[in-house]
């Protein structure tokens, strides 16, 4: 059904198109250039106007745009977010290249117009899209000093948090391993340091960050719920800048700036040392606990000539925690990513981009007789084509493809010391994706605009591996196996492919208004294994075969944007409906870690995922700020062949993240001289889980019994965070920076998990376990020079 509305859509926009090329009788020649800051660094997303006509144009992901206009004289203007707008008078008389610079928006200090940096864009064709930068980031209130962008990302329409401290979130109706999470273009499997409390991220060296929850384009692949596109800035230009930072638990280290005429560096540094605060805890347990994280980047860019650049950006983490007398975790993340791109023409540009990522886990026990280290990780090589035509009238196609190769150790299995575990090692999970797409985005007039794109994947798993045949009727485990098929290593296990239809509109009822919509389908070929509400150093990640089938979701959405004339309000209503097929869950009992018959612990279902989102901004005056608000369910179907296969009797039922109301209020006042004020209220309906109603003794053990499965939910959580932020503190040779914050202000006890404690006689007893339960003030300094 959605492929045959994409191929209507389609021959509908060529009819319309032939008919437009014949009206065409004036002379026209192409208007082409790129848009940079102050600093040289190129800007994606700037929109330029250009009047007579009031056509608008936006730049791609290397600051270029281009038009077809008549001959004649044009104003420019041209916007982008945090920077002053500029105006430039041409004459085109023949084909032109422009560079437009724009230098940052200048605000004294006795003004009270305070401009927010994230506006809507009502004439793109896009939609389900959050974008934020740098400076609004820095303005949020932070957790122990430091900004955190999965933090801002929850902030979002559409966007449920998976939990108090931890890094995952979950885009409407989605698990976590289903957003594709980028740094540089690069994949990352785990997002975050000390278990979710900060991300990967560093605040310091930030570009912006663009989450994509509908209306993507055919140009991403790989996931099927979101994309969180983060872009690291690019090396200053002008001169070399070095930034120092601290907060109560990290330490920081930045250069920026250029190494010659040609080549520019970003180098940072970060460190966290957290063990003193965990000394302040009562409980033992914390007292007796460590950890620690570093992180590193470097991006050099290298302008060969006009037409050419080279782009390294490579990435560097550890983290690791130890629980007193117990375990120790530690994991690393790796990546790099080298870029070409190449100017062909002034209506043709591209890129080539290689990219690897490593993700390397080690679990360690110390239990005296049960030492052992268990290690687990993936690796990803890939190659990216991405090219961009501007030549033909009204159009804007990218078109390019990727091919990727996974490698993933499941579990490795090593005893040492006094340990009576013996050593056990699966099979790696290796296998080979590729893609490729189009994607067209056509202005039919002034009100309507198309984008239409179409993306083919096709995956391979290959061996080694092993394939259980089970006796018919009978449910999947070790009791019924009847055959084991070896497949040897390189050989083909299983293959899927598919189309991925993406279809956008825009329609502009007014200047100011427009209405949105659109269908698209997205597959997935890697999952991740895990009965956590967040990403866990412990979780599995494994591949399609032939009994996991790759995640397929279809989503129609539809969107009410509106801009007030003179950029004070905006607004933005977005509805839709998701259809998720090969959804996973979990058997009752399942054993997911160092499991070698793991495919039989997983069963298979549909999704049904819908909802509302509201989002009112406020972008000019004392006060600025936004409130979203999203009503949304996310409901899974689970029926197998048997009993044990089936999940609630194939009903219905809540998934893991299944919060129907989320509601986020940020606000920013500048309430004195170089003082603002920020306050984010977050609330959401509670999580759901599997309670319990009685107890039961079984070899003289104590289990509580368990009914149905997500019937129960825990309490509502909500929490308050204000921070007091310093506007920059410019001297003659550095500017300083510094703010206070506190974290759940007024000390909400927000249940991360519910457990229960048998007491005698009586049903089993709910006591809910709480992470952060009191308010924690920081206060963090950056000094720049």
């Amino acid at each position: 059904m959605l492929i045959r509305i994409f191929k209507l859509l389609v021959i509908g926009l060529l009819l319309m198109q032939a008919v437009q090329a014949q009206q065409a009788e004036d002379k026209q020649y192409r208007l082409s250039g790129v848009v940079t800051n102050a600093a040289g660094e190129r800007l994606e997303g700037a929109f330029i106007v250009i009047r007579p006509g009031d056509k608008g144009v936006l730049t791609n992901k290397q600051g270029r745009f281009t038009t077809r206009l008549s001959n004649g004289t044009y104003e420019l203007t041209c916007q982008y977010i945090g920077m002053a707008p500029l105006k430039e008078t041409i004459v085109l008389d023949n084909n032109k290249e422009v560079v437009l610079k724009l230098g940052e928006q200048k605000v004294s200090l006795n003004q009270v117009e305070i401009t927010t940096n994230s506006i809507i864009d009502i004439n793109s064709v896009q939609m389900g899209s959050s974008f934020m930068d740098q400076e609004l980031l820095t303005r949020m209130p932070k957790l122990l000093g430091e900004a955190d962008v999965i933090r801002a990302v929850s902030a979002m329409p559409g966007v449920v948090n998976a939990g108090e401290g931890t890094a995952g979130f979950y885009v409407r109706g989605g698990s976590s391993d289903q957003n594709l999470v980028l740094m540089d273009g690069a994949p990352l499997f785990n997002a975050n340091h000390l278990f979710g409390f900060y991300s990967v991220y560093n605040p310091d060296i930030l570009k912006s960050f663009t989450l994509h929850r509908s209306g993507i384009s055919a140009a991403y692949g790989g996931r099927i719920s979101s994309i969180l596109d983060v872009s690291l800035r690019d090396g200053n230009t002008e001169k070399m800048e070095y930034e120092a930072g601290i907060t109560p638990i990290t330490a920081k280290l930045s250069i920026d700036g250029p190494l010659s005429d040609k080549v520019t560096v970003l180098a940072a540094f970060r460190g966290a040392y957290p063990n003193y605060l965990m000394k302040l805890f009562q409980s033992e347990n914390v007292k007796n606990s460590s950890g620690f994280f570093y992180d590193g980047n470097l991006k050099l860019k290298y302008q060969l000539n006009e037409k050419n650049s080279l782009t390294f950006s490579g990435y560097h983490s550890a983290d690791g925690f130890k629980f007193p007398y117990d375990t120790t975790y530690s994991w690393t993340n790796t990546l790099g990513s080298l870029k070409w791109t190449h100017l062909f023409h002034n209506d043709f540009t591209g890129s080539v981009t290689l990219v690897k990522s490593v993700y390397h886990n080690t679990v360690e026990g110390i239990a005296t007789g049960e030492e052992f280290k268990l290690n687990s990780g993936i690796d990803l090589s890939q190659v990216k084509l991405n090219l961009g035509y501007f030549g033909l009238q009204n159009h804007q196609i990218d078109f390019g493809g990727e091919a990727s190769a996974y490698a993933i150790q499941p579990g490795d299995l090593v005893p040492y010391g006094t340990s009576s575990l013996n050593r056990r090692t699966l099979r790696e999970d290796k296998g080979y994706e590729a893609a490729a797409y189009i994607n067209d985005e056509i202005k039919v007039n002034d009100k309507l605009t198309f984008s239409l794109g179409l993306r083919y994947s096709h995956f391979t798993k290959v061996g080694p591996s092993e394939i259980y045949r089970y006796w018919e009727g009978r449910p999947k485990n070790d009791k019924y196996i009847l055959d084991t098929l070896f497949i040897s290593a390189g050989s083909v296990v299983q293959t899927y492919q598919g189309l991925e239809p993406r279809a956008s509109l825009k329609y502009s009822l007014t200047e100011n208004a427009s209405l949105k919509t659109g269908i698209s389908r997205t597959r997935q070929y890697i999952q991740l294994i895990s009965n956590t509400a967040a990403i866990t150093p412990v979780d599995v990640w494994k591949l399609s075969n032939r009994d996991i089938k790759p995640q397929v979701a279809d989503q129609v959405s539809l969107g009410y944007f509106y801009l007030q004339p003179d950029n004070v309000y905006e607004f933005s209503w977005e509805v839709y409906y998701r259809k998720l097929y090969n959804q996973i869950d979990y058997k009752d009992g399942a054993v997911l870690l160092l499991n070698p018959n793991l495919d039989a612990d997983l069963l298979f279902g549909e999704g049904h995922a819908y909802g509302s989102e509201w989002l009112v901004k406020k972008n000019q005056g004392r006060l600025t700020g936004w409130l979203s608000m999203t009503y949304s369910r996310a409901l899974r179907r689970i029926k197998g062949p048997t009993r044990e296969e089936t999940i609630n009797d194939g009903k219905l039922y809540p998934s893991n993240y299944d919060k129907p109301v989320n509601l986020n209020i940020f606000a920013n006042y500048k309430a004195w001289l170089n003082w603002n004020v920020s306050a984010n209220f977050t609330y959401s309906t509670g999580r759901p889980i599997t309670g319990a109603d009685s107890w039961y003794r079984y070899h003289d053990q104590i289990f509580a019994n368990y009914v149905g499965r997500n019937q129960a939910r825990m309490p509502d959580y909500h929490r308050l965070d204000l921070s007091f932020n310093r506007e920059p503190i410019v001297r003659e040779r550095a500017t300083y920076t510094w703010g206070i914050s506190v974290y759940n202000l007024y000390g909400r006890k927000n249940a991360y998990s519910t457990l229960y404690q048998h007491y005698y006689g009586a049903p089993a007893g709910a006591y809910k376990l709480s992470v952060i339960g009191m308010p924690i003030p920081s206060i963090n300094f950056n000094v720049k020079f």
